[in-house]
């Protein structure tokens, strides 16, 4: 899927890919502290070269997603969903009753006595939860605190929602060998913020209140990312010095090779649509208080042509099993205290043998 890589981004020769894929696939089974031991110098050797290479071509350029406005369902699906091309609709869900009626104020009133464990961005490879409601979220969000509640699985609590989207034209722009479908709630407080990270799913991602800002970098940059190996099918940026890169902040400690990484900015305002292909890396800002829907399917052969490697280690994740991962797709947070070990703990103590929501 490189050929689709955007002209103006820099190509990472594909030797070097491979070679860093290859010590991808041993630190999955081997563990990273073991294996880059035993490769420590050939890693070094790799790093100092790709180190050069990107310093000849200077700081990677950002460029804006395409923004489109009626856009047809051939163009949508040939130009940008089979080349796993992101794209904005612009102002596509503007109609939808979604976006005329959403708030927080809305959810509160229907949904605030919702309970909900809720998960520290901060920590989340910690487990750090809390539990909560709905109602108390929102309220701290109101009070001007940046609590980002993500992955509240609406539809699954609440279905008589779906008829707030129009259902008919979002699945009618999925990929025919797709299967499974999630809808994804995400309710943020000003400056919320989720780290850089990628998964395996289409998303179909409707902004309904406020505003969201996203940055996207390329997966055939994931050799710069360099992510410690994953136990779920959920990938994020690693933790290096004690910091968590945030490219809105542009502070590069422990992360010196990411200011070469070109990429995509996206700002979604209300009623924007807005298509993330598989495996792009990505994270988001919201200068706003702000509501936004993912619509998330799978398509495995899609996925398997953007990263052959992710796409064959996720059937080996193990925290939790990719089977249990994609039951419970509707919550990431239920695969987020799986790979923390709080979800048995959780269970117990609430007297059931398994959690299978956290609402």
């Amino acid at each position: 899927m490189a050929r689709y890589l955007n002209p103006e981004f820099r190509k990472i020769p594909y030797k070097w890919r491979f070679q860093y894929g290859f010590y991808q696939f041993f630190d999955h089974f081997l563990t990273r502290g073991f294996f880059s031991r035993v490769t420590a110098r050939s890693r070094s050797r790799l790093y100092r070269k790709l180190q050069r290479w990107l310093e000849q071509g200077g700081e990677g350029k950002i460029i804006p997603v395409e923004r489109r406005s009626e856009l047809t369902y051939d163009e949508f699906m040939r130009n940008y969903v089979k080349k796993g091309i992101p794209v904005i609709l612009t102002g596509q869900a503007a109609e939808w009753n979604c976006t005329k009626n959403w708030s927080l104020d809305y959810f509160k009133e229907l949904h605030g006595q919702d309970e909900v464990l809720y998960m520290d961005q901060a920590h989340i490879k910690k487990g750090v939860y809390s539990e909560t409601t709905l109602g108390d979220v929102i309220d701290k969000i109101k009070t001007g605190d940046s609590e980002y509640y993500r992955f509240y699985p609406l539809l699954k609590r609440h279905p008589e929602h779906i008829l707030d989207f129009d259902y008919k034209w979002i699945r009618k722009r999925r990929l025919k060998r797709g299967f499974g479908e999630a809808f994804q709630v995400f309710i943020s407080g000003k400056n919320g913020y989720t780290a850089l990270h990628n998964a395996s799913t289409q998303n179909i991602f409707t902004q309904i209140y406020g505003e969201k800002k996203w940055m996207l970098y390329p997966v055939e940059y994931t050799f710069i990312v360099d992510p410690d190996p994953a136990r779920n099918v959920y990938r994020s940026s690693p933790i290096r010095n004690g910091h968590v890169f945030n490219p809105f902040e542009k502070k590069y400690e422990g992360h010196s090779l990411y200011k070469y990484m070109d990429g995509y900015s996206v700002h979604l305002k209300a009623g924007d649509v807005f298509y993330n292909p598989p495996y792009m890396w990505h994270c988001v800002q919201n200068p706003t208080e702000s509501i936004g829907v993912g619509y998330r399917y799978f398509t495995p052969w899609t996925a398997f042509k953007k990263s052959p490697l992710y796409m064959f280690l996720e059937f080996f994740a193990f925290r939790p099993p990719v089977w249990k991962s994609w039951k419970n797709y509707n919550d990431i947070n239920i695969i987020h205290l799986a790979e923390s070990g709080q979800l048995k703990k959780i269970a117990k103590e609430r007297g059931v043998k398994e959690l299978k929501t956290t609402v």
